[in-house]
């Protein structure tokens, strides 16, 4: 059966309740940096695999960006695995996690590990452990499953994976192992926040230069403009992984949203930035 991690962020990051958070999820979608309109889910099998970035913040602040990525990703149809990768904000454990064993509560249910695609990518991988303690205190993963669930129910399963190293060196190492051991369907989930705690004009500046290398693909570009203006991204590495699995597979980025959590919330002088981008 293996360890069950979370709720880790319920009752602080999105409501504790479900019928409450289900609620919340669909007030994000139809914010007015939302979407503006509910998922069109289908529930064919996803053909090709997708990408898509998405933030990990609380939801009255991010969940508006992140409901316009689970909007795009609601008409391809359900994965066959969804591999997230995080980033280790507590610093604990090894300095590129995976878990392939055991199952994530949230309060509308459980979500199991892919065991197989997991113990795979550890075979294909140079830089990936096994270590389950960056879980035990990480809210970027866990934040993503409220949507996946809201979307497809229990009827899915995830790779976890937590970076502590962000590099461009690591991101290139889990691409090439994704690229040889995951199936058709899959989705590979950024999750990410962008600029933090800087002004309204500077995080627009500053995430807009990173996006621009985004949509043109250019994964050293991004990497330069990131460290040239000291972009303050959180999960540079995942974005570099999900760049770099795009470039192998074809797919071609959108931006689908940007808005920092200022404009969400509606009050901050110090704002974080949030992007959602879609790879098809």
């Amino acid at each position: 059966m293996g360890e069950k991690f979370g709720p880790i962020v319920a009752g602080k990051f999105y409501r504790d309740n479900p019928d409450d958070l289900i609620r919340q999820i669909e007030d994000c979608y139809t914010h007015e940096y939302g979407p503006g309109e509910l998922p069109d889910v289908s529930n064919e099998e996803l053909a090709s695999p997708v990408g898509v970035v998405s933030p990990h913040a609380g939801y009255p602040y991010s969940g508006p960006v992140a409901a316009h990525a689970f909007r795009w990703l609601s008409e391809f149809g359900k994965p066959d695995s969804v591999v997230i990768i995080g980033t280790n904000h507590s610093g604990l454990g090894s300095a590129v996690s995976v878990l392939t064993e055991g199952s994530w509560e949230t309060p509308l249910g459980s979500v199991e590990f892919d065991s197989d695609l997991g113990k795979e990518l550890l075979d294909f991988s140079d830089v990936l452990e096994e270590n389950s303690a960056p879980f035990n205190r990480e809210h970027s993963i866990e934040v993503q499953l409220p949507f996946l669930q809201q979307l497809w129910g229990e009827d899915f399963s995830i790779v976890p994976i937590c970076l502590k190293e962000q590099g461009q060196r690591v991101a290139e190492d889990i691409s090439s192992a994704l690229l040889q051991s995951a199936p058709g369907g899959t989705l590979l989930l950024a999750s990410t926040d962008f600029t933090h705690y800087e002004s309204q004009e500077i995080a627009e500046k500053k995430d807009g230069r990173a996006i621009d290398a985004i949509i043109d693909l250019d994964v050293e570009e991004f990497y330069r403009t990131v460290s040239e203006n000291s972009i303050s991204i959180c999960g540079a590495g995942s974005i570099g992984t999900l760049m770099d699995f795009a470039i192998s597979k074809g797919l071609q980025p959108a931006k689908l949203q940007y808005a920092t959590s200022g404009e969400v919330s509606g009050y901050g002088r110090e704002v974080v930035g949030y992007g959602a981008i879609g790879f098809r």
